[in-house]
């Protein structure tokens, strides 16, 4: 019985993913609806069927940061959750800085066309969500596989996804709900 040997330092999930080749900052701001997520998370799976519709308003920032408004609905009032992504290391990949220690979020567009959908990866520590984001509330059935691909290449599977409604949007939030950070 020798002493165990360490084993060597896990590769992080998202270092596996590439980024979207050529991606143009400009061309992803304007307006997305979140279509669907796949994540281990256990609060989405014991609440999936609360979801609400969920849009997002992407702003590019000094060229290389992006502002991104999340509008939804929170006990029936809508709210502005505001968040900035800071540039990484490398083109398309992104830093979301939490309030409080360790709560940063890593995040990489790993797919778009800029003009129909983006699939975007966020890593917090260990764990790793995919998002479908699309210009319309729905998108066509080959970017689904595409989602769905990208879905279980990290681990994840169709009963770890969740589709969001595509109604009751919000246009705007109501005027005392506006929430720098995460929700």
């Amino acid at each position: 019985q020798g002493r165990q040997r360490r084993p060597p330092p896990t590769q992080s999930p998202l270092e596996k993913v590439a980024a979207q080749e050529g991606l143009s900052l400009p061309q992803l701001a304007g307006k997305w609806f979140l279509v669907g997520m796949a994540s281990r998370c256990s609060y989405l799976a014991e609440h999936s069927h609360q979801l609400e519709a969920t849009a997002v308003t992407v702003t590019v920032l000094d060229g290389q940061s992006l502002a991104v408004s999340t509008f939804r609905k929170l006990d029936g009032m809508c709210w502005e959750i505001r968040q900035r992504y800071l540039p990484a290391q490398a083109h398309g990949r992104f830093l979301l800085k939490g309030r409080g220690y360790g709560s940063k979020v890593d995040v990489v567009v790993g797919e778009t066309d800029h003009s129909s959908y983006a699939i975007l990866y966020y890593q917090k520590g260990r764990s790793i969500s995919v998002k479908l984001y699309g210009r319309t509330i729905r998108v066509s059935d080959a970017v689904m596989d595409k989602f769905e691909q990208r879905v279980s290449a990290v681990g994840l599977s169709e009963d770890m996804t969740y589709y969001f409604p595509t109604y009751g949007f919000c246009d705007s939030a109501d005027e005392f709900h506006i929430l720098d950070g995460e929700l």
